[in-house]
């Protein structure tokens, strides 16, 4: 006889009173709100709550003795004997998962935890066993394993795009440098051309305290210093171009910024003075260390103070000035470029930075994006203000290394 579902029907049925049950036990057990079973010494199963039947939509008859075991899903029948079996052996208490097949011949997910029982006197009973469908929550498992693996190859894929993006971004701003190097070719030979024509001018002297009768010696070791400290001027024009023309890796390290602004305006100081601008500095007292790919930093700066001098390109020559500032705001290093131009009208002041977004005629709309990006790779923020015919202000907010 079939156990109708959510039927009042009583389970109880002959029990040898040694298994420990009677009636009031299955009583309380059916109004249980998890499936019960109860097993004797014989490691087969003596009975099962209304709930377990109400699940398997089988008569207790059919259930008792292995008949359960009929319900349990194939796959998991020998892994669940085995655990039984083993944890009954050795009177331990134990844990399982298996698939159950309910009264809808669908098999569901069964948490299953096993006590071993005991009489007043301590003699062993077998044991009790309480039930969960637990099929939800196995789904729910199922689907975020899913979801994370999903996650997890977004992600990969994300860092490979990153990567990418940042080998792009390194190989932009080393063309965009040797685009600055070309603007900046005069400036560079004339800090070259200075050391040079002192060592000739040098040389030359040496060469005629060596004709003369006797040579002064004192007067020659003093003209071949000076030669020396020309051939070190010269030399450290060429490291600084070879520096920032290099194409390597980002290597960021602690950076005075008021240094690299000192060292940018002396590299565009010649440039400015031909294009008839006022280049002047207010740096912060003291270092202001900030975590920088150096290189990257003074292109940035660089970039900036060139696109003042064009904005500037239309203003009489006496109101042309340029001023770089550094100043500490909290646990951040501001440097600000701000120029006595025409300024930025309100409608354009958020596309400055958006890639191939020019002002100019003959302009590529690189130069800002790239100054965007190179910020942001390094930590920083950038934003631009200034009204129009006011001139415009770039402001660069680094975080000081060590915060």
């Amino acid at each position: 006889m079939m156990v109708p579902l959510n039927s009042s029907q009583p389970t109880s049925f002959p029990v040898e009173p040694s298994a420990g049950l009677d009636a009031r036990f299955c009583e309380v057990m059916d109004a249980a709100p998890v499936m019960i079973w109860v097993s004797g010494i014989d490691k087969r199963c003596l009975w099962f709550n209304r709930p377990w039947l109400n699940f398997t939509g089988r008569d207790i008859l059919e259930e008792v003795g292995d008949g359960w075991a009929e319900g349990v899903h194939p796959e998991d029948l020998d892994r669940c004997l085995k655990t039984y079996v083993h944890h009954f052996d050795a009177r331990l208490d134990f844990r399982m998962e298996y698939r159950l097949r309910r009264h809808d011949q669908t098999y569901r997910w069964i948490d299953d935890t096993g006590i071993a029982r005991y009489a007043p006197d301590g003699s062993f009973l077998g044991y009790i066993g309480s039930c969960t469908d637990v099929n939800e929550h196995k789904e729910i498992q199922s689907e975020l394993r899913t979801r994370l693996s999903e996650i997890d190859g977004l992600t990969r894929r994300a860092r490979a795009a990153e990567l990418q993006i940042s080998k792009r971004t390194a190989e932009l701003a080393h063309l965009n440098r040797f685009n600055l190097a070309g603007e900046l070719t005069a400036t560079i030979a004339h800090e070259l051309n200075q050391p040079l024509a002192a060592i000739l001018t040098n040389s030359e002297t040496a060469i005629a305290l060596l004709d003369s009768s006797p040579p002064n010696v004192e007067e020659l070791s003093e003209i071949l210093n000076d030669i020396r400290r020309d051939d070190e001027r010269a030399s450290e024009v060429l490291k600084r171009v070879r520096r920032f023309l290099k194409k390597a890796p980002f290597a960021r390290k602690d950076e005075n910024v008021n240094q690299i602004v000192q060292d940018t305006v002396g590299l565009l100081s010649r440039l400015a003075a031909s294009r008839e601008t006022d280049l002047a500095t207010e740096t912060a007292s003291g270092e202001l260390l900030v975590n920088f790919d150096q290189p990257q930093l003074q292109q940035v700066i660089i970039n900036l103070i060139l696109n003042a001098m064009d904005a500037m390109s239309s203003v009489p020559a006496s109101n042309r000035k340029i001023t770089i500032s550094t100043t500490r705001v909290e646990n951040s290093a501001d440097i600000i470029v701000s120029d006595t131009g025409a300024g930025i009208s309100a409608d354009i002041v958020q596309l400055v930075f958006e890639p191939f977004f020019s002002t100019k005629p003959e302009g590529m709309g690189m130069g800002l994006s790239i100054v965007r990006t190179i910020v942001e790779a390094n930590g920083g923020q950038i934003w631009t203000e200034g009204k129009a015919g006011n001139g415009a202000v770039f402001h660069i907010r680094l975080p000081l290394s060590g915060t």
